[in-house]
């Protein structure tokens, strides 16, 4: 038995296992979220949105405690300049969730799921964009292939697939931000639900008054709306635990997970309309990222050859 055998023996699961466990369990609870939403239909995506981001703020807050962590959070916002970022990529990520329940509620749940497909393409040319990174010949050639693939989706539905990308691009502009920020991931989670929290809770203050609000009409919605909160959080804190114990090359391939489930979910429970020509722009979405992934684990390999001992061969 080798000695990393022996390390996983004598301590149970090792801390790539775990982290592996954690990326799963987080893009499940993702995954998840569409038929979440799907129970709660009726209550508009505000409402939705504005509960993620209030019951969240108590989860982290408590993380950021039991971490030791809260009063070194706590100063940060004495920078403008992290004050400032930090709202707006609350701003983004409060969009982002808006639209995504709007496609729940609209039927639209293929459309949210090609999003997060194309993500990981985008964040390559926004690496090309904003950080001066070269396109290799396998993500040149991935990208072309996703452009025929939302070519094909535009003129079979003659609408171009403008929500899909939308929330692609928001979600590839709210990750870029955010790398850019010294901050922790949960720190800066913290941060941006508490920025949110002020004009979430007006916000659900004036849909009360309107009687527009679903939450405290019943327990059934009441919880839901909380569970919000608490899917948002756990599904961050899960997967800033599994980021810190597994290869980035790793965390990329799982990341597919959560997209796959939600086109399942839509396609096989919801009933959504898949056409041939729709189903063809999937396929070579698929086939895209195939290529983008091979390449990056291979690009990974080589990059941690150097650090082998070359006697061990």
């Amino acid at each position: 038995m080798s000695m990393l055998s022996e390390k996983a023996t004598m301590h149970g699961l090792s801390e790539s296992h775990k982290g592996i466990i954690a990326c799963g369990l987080a893009h499940l609870v993702w995954g998840g979220m569409a038929l979440y939403f799907w129970q709660i239909r009726e209550v508009s995506p505000g409402e939705i949105a504005a509960n993620r981001g209030l019951w969240a703020l108590p989860i982290a807050a408590a993380v950021l405690l039991v971490m030791g962590q809260f009063t070194a959070t706590w100063r940060l916002l004495a920078s403008p300049k992290i004050v400032v970022t930090l709202a707006f990529t609350s701003l983004l990520i409060v969009f982002n969730w808006g639209v995504y329940v709007w496609t729940i509620e609209q039927h639209r749940t293929v459309e949210s799921s090609l999003g997060y497909y194309i993500n990981p393409l985008m964040n390559v040319i926004a690496g090309y964009l904003f950080l001066g990174e070269r396109f290799s010949k396998a993500q040149l050639v991935a990208i072309g292939l996703a452009a025929v693939a939302v070519a094909i989706q535009t003129v079979s539905a003659g609408v171009f697939p403008w929500i899909g990308l939308m929330l692609g691009a928001t979600f590839c502009l709210y990750g870029y931000i955010r790398k850019t920020v010294p901050v922790g991931p949960v720190q800066g989670f913290f941060i941006e639900t508490l920025l949110i929290a002020g004009p979430a809770f007006a916000y659900m203050i004036w849909l009360g008054r309107s009687g527009h609000a679903y939450f405290l009409t019943s327990p059934f919605y009441t919880l839901m709306l909380i569970g919000c909160g608490l899917m948002t959080a756990t599904s961050l804190l899960l997967f800033a635990v599994a980021i810190k114990r597994i290869r980035y090359s790793t965390a990329g391939l799982m990341q597919y997970i959560s997209p796959t489930l939600v086109f399942l979910t839509a396609v096989f429970i919801f009933r959504e309309p898949m056409d041939g020509w729709k189903l063809l722009s999937f396929v070579i979405i698929w086939i895209a990222l195939a290529i983008y992934t091979i390449a990056a684990l291979r690009e990974d390999r080589l990059r941690r050859q150097p650090l082998q001992d070359p006697t061990s061969a």
